[in-house]
């Protein structure tokens, strides 16, 4: 029997693994208040299957090749990836374990649905979900299944078409998956150091991003260091830009939406007007968006919103209930 047991999403900059200390003592107490509530939480629901929306940081999807949705089908995935070792302090590169019939039968059923959602085998996962799971998983293993969205690459999918992913993901899941939960990952708003088509051609580091955004892995092998100089950027992006690198207005209405389950103003936003008014970074909301679906219109507290320069992004974390249902 699958039984549907809440969701979770949280912020994924690597500077909350990769230089905690930055922000504030007391910014740092309440980052580690909230967290310590979702771990608890994690815990204590002794789940079987994690459900993860994620976004792909050019670690396994690249610009040539970029699905709109993917999930990874495999007995284990992979995390850190191996650029990413050195940057995130997150620990050495290891397996995570995931569950291969599990994620076929949602693949299968998402495709029944009218999802086109490309399939990919064992994967990589980046700070998307290492910073997170670093910071809440559980000691138990549970078997993570990871389904990713294109937010980097426009044009990007409608929010409420990602809200009906969500929807999908939840009535998708086979009759034998156990206790499941969700989790998105991501956001709020920022401006991270990632090219796009808007970039300053003067950037020199951005123009190295878009050789490896374009071309894949293998340009890591020319230019070896340059996610490790990704973190050197944003510490710097944090210690000298003359302009606002955080919308927290911006961040707290959509936070507000996403509490209520606001399907009004979800469906109000696109791609376009998100970068213009929060960055190319918040469109890691539509992870947020697609747990909305997953979950349902259910209660949703937001532990925690820190509009953080330090981390060069609006943090936040939410904890959601589910209602304690048997599906299938």
């Amino acid at each position: 029997m699958t039984e549907i047991v809440g969701g979770w999403g949280l912020s994924h900059a690597p500077g909350l693994t990769a230089w905690p200390e930055a922000p504030s003592t007391e910014v740092q107490d309440r980052v580690g208040r909230a967290l310590g509530r979702i771990r608890q939480e994690i815990a204590d629901a002794r789940l079987d299957v994690l459900v993860a929306f994620l976004d792909d940081h050019f670690d396994n999807h690249y610009r040539r090749l970029m699905p709109t949705f993917a999930l990874g089908v495999a007995d284990e995935h992979w995390g850190p990836a191996e650029q990413y070792v050195e940057m995130l302090g997150v620990g050495s590169r290891r397996p995570i374990p995931s569950n291969a019939a599990v994620a076929q039968a949602l693949l299968t059923g998402l495709l029944r649905a009218g999802f086109d959602v490309a399939r990919m085998g064992s994967i990589d996962y980046g700070n998307n979900f290492m910073v997170p799971w670093h910071l809440v998983g559980p000691t138990a293993p549970l078997a993570v299944i990871p389904v990713f969205i294109n937010v980097f690459s426009p044009p990007l999918p409608k929010p409420l078409r990602v809200y009906e992913l969500g929807r999908a993901v939840r009535e998708a899941l086979g009759p034998e998956a156990g206790r499941v939960a969700f989790m998105a990952t991501g956001g709020l708003s920022h401006w991270p150091p990632i090219w796009n088509e808007r970039s300053d051609p003067d950037d020199a580091f951005l123009q190295r991003m878009q050789r490896y955004q374009t071309e894949g892995h293998h340009v890591l092998t020319d230019d070896p260091h340059l996610l490790s100089d990704l973190g050197e950027y944003e510490i710097e992006m944090a210690r000298t830009s003359t302009r606002p690198l955080v919308n927290e207005r911006w961040d707290r209405a959509f936070l507000d939406a996403f509490g209520r389950h606001d399907l009004e103003v979800i469906a109000a936003l696109d791609w376009r007007s998100v970068e213009a008014d929060a960055g190319h970074g918040a469109n890691e909301i539509l992870n947020w968006i697609a747990l909305m679906g997953a979950v349902g219109p259910v209660e949703v507290d937001v532990l925690l919103y820190e509009p953080s320069v330090e981390w060069i992004t609006g943090v936040a974390f939410a904890s959601a209930g589910a209602e304690k249902e048997a599906v299938k």
